[in-house]
């Protein structure tokens, strides 16, 4: 008996049995946590990509709920709440005012400078958060919210402050959104990091990004009807590249790019 060959025999088939239980290991392991491959291959394509994000971006899942608004019709007993301001009403919904004494803002504008203003002049003005000021149009613009969320983006909960040449607040105009209720029952939302990975995916964020801070939840129009609206969880990321930020939006439900087009300048009617 050739007992070299016979032990190269044993050698070959030992180690096609070792590469045998070394591949059903693995797919085991691939079986047992496919999120963890699919994550470890996304965190490479980002470094690629120099897309660098917030390290604590939560891959947990949640769960929220879809939230049904109705747009407020404004009553001569809501009118009679403002003092010191020139009111009118405009299709029974948006409220224009002018006020009687103009309030000054400073030049490194901080929205902690009208949470008084806004608390004593403005109906339920302590449900709108601030969202932006425009030098160039002279506005400041808030949304309303819900469990301190912005309703983003809804003409029918927002609140516009017109400035004059001098930063002085001279007028506004207002909607607002009422009988704010929860839908039963709490669907998962997708991840952050998951929301991230598709927005990526779909090409909605260039090489070179950065990720500004951890993404917040806010709430975006999923169905409007003549009497009400339907609302559902949205994240809302602030991408910067080369100095320039923007915003992106994704349905934490239906996973789906929700597109925000700022409107025209606005003016008072």
């Amino acid at each position: 008996m050739d007992w070299n060959k016979t032990k190269s025999i044993f050698i070959i088939v030992f180690l096609v049995l070792d590469i045998f239980l070394l591949t059903i290991f693995m797919d085991k392991i691939r079986a047992s946590n496919p999120d963890t491959i699919v994550q470890t291959s996304f965190e490479e394509t980002l470094k690629a990509a120099k897309i660098t994000y917030p390290q604590k971006l939560s891959k947990e899942p949640i769960k929220d709920a879809y939230i049904r608004v109705t747009t407020k019709k404004i009553s001569e007993k809501d009118l009679g709440k403002i003092k010191n301001q020139e009111v009118k009403t405009v299709n029974d919904n948006t409220i224009n005012a002018i006020l009687k004494e103009p309030i000054s803002i400073s030049e490194d504008f901080s929205p902690a400078e009208l949470k008084d203003f806004l608390k004593e002049n403005i109906i339920n003005g302590e449900q709108y958060s601030f969202w932006k000021y425009s030098k160039e149009d002279q506005t400041l613009v808030y949304y309303q919210t819900y469990n301190d969320r912005k309703i983003f983006n809804n003409e029918n909960g927002k609140l516009i402050l017109y400035l004059n040449s001098e930063r002085e607040i001279v007028s506004y105009k207002q909607t607002l959104l009422e009988n704010i209720k929860e839908s039963t029952g709490k669907k998962s939302l997708v991840t952050p990091f998951d929301a991230l990975r598709f927005l990526v995916e779909n090409n909605e964020i260039a090489n070179g990004s950065k990720i500004v801070d951890v993404p917040s939840l806010c709430y975006t129009t999923f169905v409007p009807i003549d009497d009400y609206q339907v609302l559902a969880p949205t994240w809302h990321f602030i991408v910067e590249k080369e100095g320039k930020k923007e915003d992106l939006f994704i349905n934490a439900v239906e996973a789906q790019i929700v597109k925000v087009t700022e409107p025209d300048k606005e003016t008072l009617e």
